[in-house]
């Protein structure tokens, strides 16, 4: 009992101890416990941002890329490449590119652009942005052609226009705004100007020492 009545003097003691430190020194424990707040908040707060961010580049690297995954190559692939491809699975899409230039008959001026031949399908995610904007897949069904939106500015031209790319005129279904995959810095070195896959062999400009 005297063991029992000890315990609970020596814990009201340190109660009252507690509290007169507490009042003489509340300015100090606050501060102190606004550092840990402020702290963990912070950690918190930096977590959240980077899972966020993660979890939006998972999100939109698809949108980014127009496809599940892309495959480059400066060489026609192989039967081994086109097996592995073929194991993959899903719809697939194929493209041509390279620079050239091109002529617009209705000007009699030149540019360097980026030709670039697709077929139907591409971008699995996303949308080209073309105006007007029934042109994006109406350059595949009437083999026509899309023009960047700068050139069409620069060069006055409008749809109905025609290009002529290598052997081949073929009248300018709109202009081209936005497409996945292709950043601003390779439109502004060489804009790209899209035409129907099929009609790549028909410019003449896939020969030996072409960079295909």
């Amino acid at each position: 009992m005297k063991d029992l009545q000890s315990a609970k003097t020596g814990i009201s003691w340190l109660i009252l101890m507690a509290w007169r430190d507490l009042r003489s020194n509340a300015g100090k424990l606050f501060l102190f416990m606004s550092s840990i707040i402020i702290g963990i908040a912070a950690l918190v707060a930096i977590q959240s941002f980077g899972n966020n961010l993660t979890t939006s580049i998972d999100m939109q690297s698809r949108a980014l890329m127009g496809a599940d995954y892309v495959i480059d190559s400066n060489h026609p692939a192989n039967e081994e490449v086109v097996r592995i491809m073929d194991s993959l699975g899903g719809p697939d899409s194929r493209e041509i590119n390279f620079a050239s230039m091109v002529v617009f008959p209705k000007r009699g001026r030149s540019k360097l652009v980026q030709v670039v031949g697709t077929e139907q399908g591409f971008p699995f995610y996303g949308e080209l942005e073309t105006d007007p904007p029934a042109a994006a897949r109406g350059y595949l069904v009437k083999g026509s052609a899309l023009v960047d939106a700068t050139v069409m500015l620069q060069q006055n031209l409008r749809a109905g226009d025609s290009i002529k790319v290598g052997n081949i005129s073929l009248p300018i279904e709109g202009a081209l705004k936005s497409v996945p995959g292709r950043s601003a810095l390779s439109s502004s070195v060489a804009p790209a100007v899209f035409i129907p896959y099929d009609k790549i062999t028909q410019t003449g400009l896939l020969q030996r020492g072409s960079r295909v």
